[in-house]
């Protein structure tokens, strides 16, 4: 299934069904016409990705921050990868300070078996959301789309997600 225009935001997601109550399949995002993630990793619990898709959107409105301002996507990209990821000369308490202020701008990175080999990071420009993400080449890509657009795709797809689910709960026996 795909849901949006994949030339934007879409998400392109597959429900293979096992003998379990939780969703599994294969998805991927599509973002100004470039793969996130991996639409061919089979057996994939999808469960963790929409959690993660739900909550995101009950904070969209925090993802912004002074310091990413004036930067560039890219400049913005390498920037949350230094302070989240690389090893530096930081003090611990600088470290830990840093995690706290910056993490929420995560995106996918290590949001489901589909995500395992891309970094990605969501930013909010005004009313447009910035996504910033390496893809399994680690080739840099970045698009800016309309906040509603991502709200809409992100819903359908959860929506989707939620009716997935409840067949399995209703097709399971109880663990």
């Amino acid at each position: 299934m795909l849901i949006g225009n994949p030339l934007s935001f879409a998400i392109e997601c597959y429900h293979e069904p096992l003998n379990t109550r939780h969703v599994f399949g294969r998805m991927c995002l599509w973002v100004a016409g470039n793969r996130l993630g991996d639409i061919t990793e089979p057996d994939c619990m999808l469960n963790p990705t929409a959690a993660n898709l739900s909550r995101l959107l009950e904070r969209l409105s925090t993802l912004n921050d002074p310091a990413l301002l004036q930067l560039s996507d890219r400049e913005a990209f390498d920037f949350l990868n230094q302070v989240l990821y690389l090893d530096d000369d930081r003090t611990n308490d600088e470290i830990q300070q840093d995690a706290e202020r910056y993490c929420k701008f995560h995106f996918l990175t290590l949001g489901g078996e589909s995500f395992e080999r891309t970094k990605s990071f969501i930013v909010l420009v005004g009313e447009e959301v910035a996504l910033l993400f390496t893809d399994n080449v680690d080739v840099f890509h970045s698009a800016h789309l309309p906040k509603s657009e991502f709200i809409d795709v992100v819903g359908q797809f959860y929506s989707w997600f939620r009716h997935e689910e409840l067949i399995r709960l209703n097709t399971v026996a109880p663990w």
